[in-house]
């Protein structure tokens, strides 16, 4: 089982490229406006937004293409380029508790949408609209699941003339920490020239996996939320064939029958945890429990390594937020990472202590302290003109493009114009005179906007190259 540990090797090319449509279909969900937010305690609130869900394609946990789904809050009252902002949930058994529902935890896409973040919650492969089992504490199809949202809606922002500014952030609490970390390790070691991470913000998280969060497994002591045992041994016997086969190999009776259909994605974790003991470990077979504890090889504790999330040097600002009363997720375990990220060179890592808080009480105040850190760091407003699909005096011809394309004003004023990428880059930029011959020929096939600006007017204008 040591191969284990070369498994993130083996998925380092993703199924989903960088260049292919990943967004399926968005449905709207709801619209709050500012008084909306403000009534639910967004005193602060400088915009109204618009929840919609998103499907896209992403990866399994065996790199195959999956269907997966998420939420995504657009800000609906301003004219800025927009941040983009991930938020990565925490642990759920039940398939529709997940943010593309409108689950309790959309409420953080409520404080960034009202503060004109464009906020993408992924649900996770194996939850929402995903099928199969979620692969619970597996470090890359968090992350794809995470980064490919963002290119869903990236594609979305195209083809609505939604402008985004290019800068990225991260944040997640619980696994989402676990998420948080992994998306951005993913990013900065195979993507950073797709995304530009100013700052990622894991929170409570369970990043020492293997070791630190492990101890649940071989302690003798009543645990508050037993049910994370039994979620990850199920989910790993079915990334990592050959761990086991039958349950009644791990669990004792009567466990081994009672606990697998409590995982189906019909049920929650008071179900499981009303099954469970208080002490998590004794639901194991004594040998089971024996060898994972006396054998550092042991391929369980191997496959939990596969997914330790800290092993790495951050090249962008990453803060971890924990409470050091956390009663669920350790709060070594940032302790660990931290010291890890250092002696690996990082110059760009911290922490913060939001108090002797246990884990669901932590959750609140830490995610407040991280959007502040965000708002920091946050680019100002850049566009305050006029959000139009169509610009009142310009169109392009043809629609879509090939290898040629027209800006065409029905006037003699000077036109503005630059072309920019989803991710808000600006690729070229000229000006001319009532037709302007566009270097469609140097882009990729692909979806753009062009910026124009003239006589006191401003456009958005979706460009669409296919070949």
């Amino acid at each position: 089982m040591r191969s284990l540990r070369c498994l993130p090797l083996l998925l380092t090319c993703s199924i989903v490229s960088a260049n292919a449509q990943v967004l399926i279909a968005d449905s709207l969900l709801q619209t709050l406006s500012v008084q909306d937010l403000i009534g639910e305690g967004i005193g602060n609130a400088e915009s109204g937004i618009a929840i919609h869900k998103l499907r896209y394609w992403t990866e399994d946990a065996h790199g195959a293409p999956i269907v997966a789904s998420g939420a995504m809050v657009v800000p609906t009252d301003d004219s800025c380029h927009h941040a983009l902002v991930t938020y990565m949930h925490g642990t759920i058994l039940d398939k529709e508790a997940v943010p593309s529902r409108l689950s309790n935890e959309i409420t953080v896409g409520h404080y960034l949408g009202a503060s004109n973040y464009l906020a993408v919650l992924p649900d996770y492969v194996g939850l929402g609209d995903s099928p199969g089992m979620h692969p619970y504490i597996h470090a890359r199809s968090e992350a794809m699941a995470s980064i490919d949202l963002m290119r869903a809606a990236r594609e979305w922002c195209t083809q609505h003339a939604v402008m985004l500014n290019g800068q990225v952030f991260l944040v997640g609490y619980s696994q989402g920490g676990h998420a948080c970390m992994a998306t951005h390790r993913l990013i900065q070691e195979e993507f950073q020239d797709e995304f530009n991470v100013v700052a990622s913000a894991p929170c409570s998280g369970p990043y020492d996996a293997s070791g630190v969060q492990a101890q649940v497994m071989v302690d003798t002591v009543p645990y508050p939320a037993p049910y994370y045992l039994p979620y990850i041994v199920l989910a790993y016997r079915d990334i990592y064939p050959g761990l086991f086969t039958q349950p009644n190999e791990v669990f004792k009776s009567p466990w081994d029958t009672l606990l697998p259909p409590l995982f189906d994605g019909t049920h929650g974790s008071g179900e499981v945890d009303a099954l469970m003991p208080s002490v998590p470990s004794q639901v194991l077979q004594d040998s089971v429990l024996q060898a994972f504890a006396n054998d550092p090889q042991h391929p369980f504790r191997l496959a939990l390594e596969a997914n330790d999330t800290y092993h790495w040097a951050p090249q962008a600002n990453l803060r971890m937020y924990y409470c050091s009363g956390d009663d669920h997720v350790f709060y070594t375990n940032t302790i660990v990472a931290e010291q890890a990220m250092l002696t690996n060179g990082s110059t760009h890592v911290s922490k913060q202590d939001m108090g002797l808080l246990d884990h669901g009480s932590c959750a609140f105040p830490a995610l407040l302290a991280v959007k502040y850190w965000f708002d920091q760091q946050q680019a100002d407003c850049t566009w305050n003109g006029v959000i139009e699909r169509s610009g009142p005096s310009w169109r392009l011809v043809p629609d879509p493009a090939v290898d040629h394309c027209v800006l065409r004003g029905r006037d003699a004023s000077t036109i503005r114009w630059t072309i920019v990428d989803p991710a808000g880059r600006s690729l070229y930029a000229g000006q001319g005179v009532r037709e302007v011959e566009l270097p469609v020929h140097r882009l990729a096939v692909g979806t753009y906007v062009v910026l124009i600006s003239g006589d006191g007017e401003v456009a958005r204008l979706p460009l669409v190259v296919v070949r």
